[in-house]
């Protein structure tokens, strides 16, 4: 029961200071059959990723360039 209570709290804390973060969404998303990865912030490193296993590389429709921490100041 103890080790119950103590790992909710650990999760909980951790959610609650920030500690587990979405990846960050790049300008370039990379297709194949199989996955979609829109973590590329260039389209070199888009194509350079898909070359030899096949896939393309296109923008990524969902990116927002000028993205703002809307948390407040003192809590960054």
């Amino acid at each position: 029961m103890t080790r119950t209570v103590i790992i909710a709290a650990a999760l909980a804390a951790s959610t609650l200071l920030g500690g587990w973060t979405f990846d960050k969404q790049g300008a370039y998303c990379a297709f194949d059959r199989d996955y979609t990865n829109c973590g590329y912030s260039t389209l070199e490193a888009c194509v350079a990723a898909v070359r030899g296993v096949g896939g393309n590389c296109r923008e990524n429709p969902m990116y927002e360039a000028d993205r703002r921490d809307r948390r407040p100041a003192w809590f960054r």
